[in-house]
């Protein structure tokens, strides 16, 4: 009898964890439960390698700051490349790396081509530990108020900072260990700092 190497099925679970993108991007600052999906992969970088096995394949690019063991694996899991983060599709952002820096080299793509741009995905240890924030724009009603952790604070500052020309920017994915998951689309804004 032959052994899985996950117990991840790679048509239904990828679905599955689309469907639970979709929905954080869709409702920014709304948290959607990936672990169960995600220890399915199981590992240290379970998180982060469901976000891959659904986004990534043989097509697109990638980089990883932080964690050269991440990289390799998501190599394996996908086929996809790895490039430099300025020139990256997605973008891995490992807990003990720095994320303003990352957000500052990602390409933002153009206004011929703005889906050109990358999309970040920030590893924290708990989405949840930091300040009360209140964040605007598509999606959202009127404003909403989000606890939110000081990495994505930063990124986010970081991000603002470069003031890009809409539809340019970054989307962005956190993820903790937990298994918590939280999109953050190009127009979502704070409203206090």
């Amino acid at each position: 009898m032959m052994q899985k190497a996950y117990e991840f099925d790679f048509v239904y679970d990828t679905q599955a964890a689309f469907r639970l993108l979709l929905e954080a991007l869709s409702n920014p600052g709304r948290i959607v439960e990936l672990g169960p999906l995600a220890r399915k992969l199981g590992g240290a970088y379970a998180m982060p390698l469901t976000v891959a096995a659904v986004l990534l394949d043989n097509e697109v690019s990638f980089a990883v700051c932080g964690s050269p063991a991440l990289a390799e694996k998501i190599t394996e899991l996908t086929l996809a490349k790895t490039a430099a983060v300025s020139k990256a599709d997605y973008i891995f952002v490992t807990e003990n790396a720095d994320w303003q820096e990352a957000v500052q080299a990602a390409k933002c793509g153009t206004l011929r081509d703005p889906h050109k741009s990358a999309t970040v995905i920030l590893c924290t240890a708990d989405l949840q530990a930091g300040k009360l924030q209140r964040i605007s724009g598509p999606g959202i009603k009127a404003v909403q108020e989000i606890i939110m952790c000081p990495e994505l604070q930063a990124a986010l500052d970081k991000r603002d900072e470069q003031e890009y020309e809409y539809p340019l920017g970054l989307d962005f994915f956190v993820l903790d260990q937990r298994g918590c998951l939280m999109g953050i689309p190009r127009k979502t804004r704070i409203e206090s700092r």
